[in-house]
């Protein structure tokens, strides 16, 4: 388990993960996390749920729209004394159309300005390939049925995102839906390596060999789309919803949800799970007083291997496009 020591500054001089901590009692920062894809008033209700209940990580990016909400709910639950803001751990992202190094600095700012905060706890790279920049609203410039993209190599962005620490705008940066090749890379040629690699893992994609080079590299893995994205009506995943899961479910008196993420914090990642529900939301956080034995993690660790969610299939002629290419 990661404890909540895991998200630093990218400092030359501080190696380690111990710069900054998301301290929540005797709660690790793992399995209190959230992401926000969500807009309006859903995502304000939702975040003042969260906070109430007890999280303290908030995950949003420039492409969900909604970084206004996020700031306006917590801002909110700050003034009522329910929380601090040295006590808020919030991540937000620079996306694919804005990797040109002349606008990561205007950008940030202009997602400072939304959330209404001055500096940004995490600031991530959503993705290794650069979209055509448009115009700010545009997130997705297509040409015909194709999205146009750019050649900024990724290491230049990071280079941009280096300076926003400097100016004490970002604590800390990271990156998503990288590689190893591409992490590495980063290292090589940087000054600093990322802090965070956050993925898709979920039971039946769990990535062992990038999370394991992560981990070996002080990295810290969190986890998107960690229950696999269930779909009752379509039966999906079928580990989700196998009898398997449902013995587990009645063994332990808990949610299909909440065992997985305690199986995903066992294996040492930050699953952020996405929650609007507010009897969601406290179950989420309510996993810290069971323990999964050895047979039961076993049996979830033999699911059998399934094919990523997020592919971005439509830039996947891209140079430096992450995933497995499929012929």
């Amino acid at each position: 388990m990661i404890s909540a020591r895991c998200l630093t500054t990218c400092d030359d001089d501080e190696e380690d993960n111990s710069r900054v901590a998301l301290i929540l009692g005797d709660k690790p920062v793992c399995a209190c996390s959230l992401t926000l894809q969500m807009k309006g008033y859903q995502c304000l209700t939702a975040i003042h749920c969260a906070v109430e209940t007890g999280f303290r990580h908030f995950d949003t990016a420039f492409c969900y729209e909604n970084e206004k909400e996020v700031g306006e709910a917590i801002r909110t639950q700050i003034q009522m004394g329910n929380v601090s803001r040295e006590n808020i751990f919030l991540t937000t992202k620079l996306w694919n159309t804005h990797h040109d190094p002349r606008d990561v600095r205007r950008i940030c700012e202009k997602q400072l300005e939304a959330l209404g905060f001055d500096y940004i706890d995490l600031y991530l790279m959503h993705f290794p390939v650069g979209y055509k920049h448009m115009c700010d609203e545009i997130l997705q410039p297509m040409d015909g049925n194709k999205v146009q993209t750019s050649d900024v190599d990724y290491i230049d962005t990071w280079h941009a995102m280096e300076e926003l620490v400097k100016l004490g705008m970002v604590r800390s940066i990271g990156v998503s839906n990288f590689n190893m090749e591409q992490v590495q890379r980063i290292i090589q040629c940087s000054s600093s390596k990322p802090v965070v690699n956050q993925v898709e893992i979920w039971p039946g994609f769990m990535q062992k060999d990038l999370v394991d080079y992560c981990r070996y590299n002080g990295i810290v893995v969190t986890a998107y789309a960690p229950l696999g994205q269930p779909d009752r009506e379509m039966h999906s995943p079928i580990y989700f919803f196998s009898e398997g899961m449902r013995r587990l479910v009645k063994k332990y008196k808990r949610t299909a949800a909440q065992i997985v993420l305690r199986y995903l914090v066992d294996y040492g990642v930050v699953p952020i799970p996405k929650a609007g529900n507010p009897l969601h939301i406290k179950q989420n956080l309510n996993i810290f007083d069971f323990q999964l034995n050895e047979v039961d993690t076993r049996a979830l660790r033999g699911i059998k291997p399934k094919d990523r969610l997020v592919k971005f299939d439509e830039v996947k002629d891209h140079t430096f496009y992450p995933f497995e290419r499929e012929e």
